[in-house]
């Protein structure tokens, strides 16, 4: 377990580093609209942020409200979506999320993950997304380039084979997110940043890295 002192160094560090340097021009990262945020989770599924970019804000005119999606053909969904990839499989996960949204929950996506957990192709990742954007809660967004950097740093491992369906790791993770809402946005922002930027998977970049006279790893290359 990481000590208190060395967890607010880190979560300082990373939020720091992600004012100057992090991503701040995605629009799923500027909303509240928790429909907004819920397509572009589904949108970023297996592909990079570049290319969602090119169709994230269109879908969002042209499907507004998961009642826009429901009411669509879905060849026109798939259309839209097709730089993407795999557009009949994203199509069809969108037309399910939306019919749970207006059927169970009136058209207004839930905020509790409880709730969001029971929405179709909504697991622990995305249900966190939510939450974390839309409705200001201090949630981890525990994917695998944070694991990489929590490991790295604090030198834990899961036991699981799947460490992102670890629910130490996530406890781990929650731990370090500030409470204020605008500090929990630009810790995870930063750590997801910093991974993709840095803490690479392979090649991390450890003589450039603001952690390293924290992290487990960076004292042992």
């Amino acid at each position: 377990m990481a000590s208190e002192s060395k967890a607010r160094d880190f979560v300082e560090r990373i939020i720091s580093w992600y004012r100057k340097y992090g991503c701040h021009d995605l629009p799923w990262r500027r909303t509240s609209d928790p429909w907004a945020v819920l397509v572009a989770a589904f949108l970023l599924r297996k592909t990079t942020s570049k290319q969602v970019l090119r169709v994230y804000s269109r879908f969002l005119e042209k499907f507004p409200t998961p009642e826009a999606v429901l009411k669509a053909d879905e060849a026109e969904i798939r259309e839209l979506i097709r730089p993407l990839g795999i557009e009949h499989q994203r199509a069809r996960h969108l037309k399910e999320v939306a019919r749970a949204v207006v059927k169970n929950y009136g058209g207004k996506v839930p905020c509790s993950k409880e709730e969001l957990k029971k929405l179709p192709g909504v697991g622990e990742y995305i249900a966190s997304e939510v939450l974390l954007v839309a409705y200001g809660q201090p949630e981890p967004l525990l994917d695998r380039n944070m694991i990489r950097v929590l490991e790295r740093v604090f030198s834990i491992r899961s036991s699981k084979k799947r460490p992102h369906t670890d629910p130490e790791l996530w406890r781990f993770a929650k731990m370090l997110v500030p409470r204020d809402p605008r500090l929990a946005k630009e810790f995870n922002y930063g750590v997801l940043d910093f991974a993709r930027q840095v803490c690479l998977a392979r090649r991390p970049k450890c003589s450039l890295c603001i952690l390293r006279s924290l992290c487990a790893y960076g004292q042992g290359v």
